[in-house]
């Protein structure tokens, strides 16, 4: 059998989180900076004061909400050909980082801005790797207009592949760029029909939609393209310190990005995310490679569930400054907590230093990491077959089973793994090669995908048209 789901919320407990969380969006309210969206919402039956700017639903508009938006969403291929199935834990997608600002290079320790060129060199890979579902805009392009970075990036990972893709802007502006770029890229498909991506903003904690993200929402919303509610509260800092404190004001922020996107357009499609950070008082810092946090993903999870939206969570992640053993420690432990909660998709292979860095070598790495966990959570399969009593009475004692039929017959790629960087050679051997660590194996896999694999190239036309919205964005301020 698979391996069993996990939880760490009772269901007394989901429920006490779901009565404070909406005592919240009832009486206390949540602050909207835009004039219009608070008028919008408004208009749709909320609790709007105009003055204090606090919008407040009740239960019955929550409920009602809560039951438009889609339990499961269809994000589309470049070619809108294929698609994948986000909800109702059908499979724990697995997406690159985003948003980092940092290139590393692992020979030479060197940390700088990353260029657009490197930003496409990352999209390459994830369209390559096997274990990448959907392509994030890995880093920020330092080498290009700073107003317009956002669409020079995904215009760097449109043009390096074909997977369904994923963005994080600031504001209504760069969601309105950025949608452009899209319907550009889908040759006149209504992206409503058959969108490419997600689009990622995250309210402000505590309790706080900015200007700029809240016109994104109802952008979003009235385009009916996929849309990822992130909260990002601080534990400590913009939330209560207590876990179960952190765990319901982030509930409360995606319950209002779900409800703000139901008044606007019922239907249209929501996501429920998390990406946590716990604040370290000792140090002064935020922390996200830290057991508390693998914790809070899946109760995040199982909130996610029983509200019946898609779920979204970081992993991959780590606080490490180097590829090093707490690197691997921290991403692997994270890895495994998100999939045996059944989270709908992940996100951030690729990265390390607490988001801020990327290199292609972590990136290689987290794919085969990513394999590691889906094979550990498959289990055993058990059956007269593979019980294999036939085969154990005809070799006896004092044989081996390595020239026999059954042998030969399960030696195929759905029960075995194959992994790119591990070392899984005797020393000797290991030592004749000249010892290579497993950054060194990532690094060659790296060099040979951006050497060799083409991601799909949009045709000129395309190219044309987008850097027309780029220019013609930029040309706005």
């Amino acid at each position: 059998m698979k391996m069993s789901d996990v939880s760490v919320l009772t269901e007394e407990e989901i429920q006490m989180i779901d009565e404070a969380s909406r005592k919240i969006l009832t009486d206390i309210g949540i602050l909207v900076k835009s004039e219009k969206v608070l008028k919008m919402l408004s208009e749709k039956g909320a609790d709007v004061d105009f003055d204090s700017k606090i919008v407040r639903v009740n239960n019955k508009i929550i409920d009602e909400c809560l039951g438009s938006a889609p339990d499961i969403i269809k994000v589309y291929y470049r070619d809108l050909g294929k698609y994948i199935e986000i909800g109702k834990s059908k499979k724990t997608y697995v997406a690159s980082g985003h948003n980092a600002i940092y290139f590393y290079n692992e020979e030479t320790g060197e940390k700088r801005p990353i260029t657009k060129e490197e930003v496409g060199n990352f999209a390459l890979l994830s369209d390559h790797l096997d274990e990448i579902d959907v392509v994030g805009v890995q880093a920020m392009p330092q080498d290009v207009n700073s107003r317009s970075t956002i669409l020079h990036a995904l215009d760097a990972v449109l043009n390096n592949t074909v997977k369904p893709v994923y963005f994080s802007p600031e504001n209504g502006q760069e969601v309105r760029g950025l949608l452009d770029i899209v319907k550009a890229v889908c040759r006149g498909e209504q992206i409503s029909q058959k969108p490419i991506g997600i689009c990622q903003l995250s309210p402000s904690s505590p309790l706080t939609w900015s200007k700029g993200t809240s016109e994104g929402l109802a952008i979003l919303a009235e385009e009916n393209f996929p849309f990822m509610v992130l909260s990002e509260p601080m534990a400590g800092v913009t939330a209560p310190k207590t876990l179960a404190g952190l765990m319901t004001i982030t509930n409360a922020e995606d319950l209002s990005g779900v409800v703000f996107t139901q008044l606007i357009n019922p239907g249209a499609p929501v996501i429920y995310g998390s990406a946590w950070t716990i604040f370290e008082m000792t140090k002064g810092t935020a922390l996200i490679g830290i057991p508390e946090r693998y914790v809070c993903n899946i109760a995040h999870t199982q909130m996610a569930r029983h509200y019946n939206l898609p779920s979204h969570s970081t992993a991959f992640d780590t606080d490490a400054n180097l590829h090093d053993e707490q690197n691997a420690i921290e991403k692997i432990f994270n890895a495994i907590a998100a999939m045996m909660a059944k989270t709908d998709i992940i996100i951030d292979c690729g990265m390390f230093s607490t988001g801020f860095n990327v290199s292609y070598e972590q990136l290689v790495v987290d794919n085969d990491m990513a394999k590691f966990v889906r094979r550990f959570l498959e289990g055993i399969k058990v059956d007269k077959e593979t019980i294999a009593y036939d085969v154990i009475k005809t070799v006896g004692q004092s044989r081996n089973f390595l020239m026999e039929e059954h042998t030969l017959k399960h030696i195929k790629p759905e029960e075995r793994t194959d992994y790119q960087v591990f070392n899984r050679i005797v020393p000797e051997l290991w030592e004749q090669q000249g010892m290579p660590s497993i950054m060194d194996n990532a690094r060659k896999v790296a060099d040979k995908i951006i050497a060799e694999h083409r991601g799909g190239s949009m045709e000129k036309r395309v190219k044309d048209k987008i850097a027309k919205i780029i220019k013609d964005f930029e040309n706005t301020f």
